[in-house]
């Protein structure tokens, strides 16, 4: 795709660089995972219900064979996969067209909004076939629903996905290593 339509340069058109100013908004975007995300759940729990099942969605298990390419899988391959897909694809994509031929400021402020719902309400969705194996689905609709928005407004404030990459790859490895008891 990048060579049809884009430079032909995949770290120039899906936004794999850093730029130094990138370093203050991922301790801002996941101090917001941090604080925020916990409050989102509890507030959704409060008005959906609970309707049980794990509290989070890492297989956990002693056997290094197992555990060991889940951590890879979680924190190095799936955060570049989905921003990439998510927030250097679909985003900018739907950015683009809900702006029109014709870009004014108001309805750019408008499409990056939608844009960023829009992205944040299709991770969502596909995070939820993990109900299946019996994971709370509020906390997990809730929890990835916010992460999105995360995530999003972090790649269109930047305007790259490295910054979103390195944060989604921090919370999961935080999430990893909560389900295996290791913060607390």
């Amino acid at each position: 795709m990048s060579r049809r339509w884009g430079t032909g340069n995949l770290i120039r058109d899906y936004g794999l660089s850093f730029r130094w100013i990138d370093l203050l908004g991922i301790p801002v975007a996941f101090a917001a995972i941090w604080y925020l995300e916990p409050v989102v759940v509890f507030t959704a729990l409060l008005i959906f219900g609970d309707p049980g099942g794990l509290e989070t969605n890492v297989v956990v298990s002693p056997e290094p064979m197992v555990w060991l390419p889940e951590l890879v899988l979680a924190v190095v391959a799936a955060p570049f996969i989905e921003e990439v897909v998510f927030r250097g694809m679909l985003q900018p994509s739907l950015k683009r067209w809900f702006d029109g031929e014709w870009p004014d400021p108001d309805r750019s402020v408008r499409a990056t909004n939608g844009a960023v719902l829009i992205t944040a309400v299709i991770f969502c969705s596909l995070h939820l076939p993990q109900i299946i194996g019996g994971v709370n689905g509020v906390s997990l609709a809730a929890s990835t629903f916010f992460a999105g928005i995360v995530f999003g407004t972090l790649a269109m404030a930047t305007r790259r996905t490295a910054p979103s990459i390195v944060v989604h790859a921090a919370s999961n490895l935080v999430a990893t290593a909560g389900a295996y008891g290791l913060l607390g």
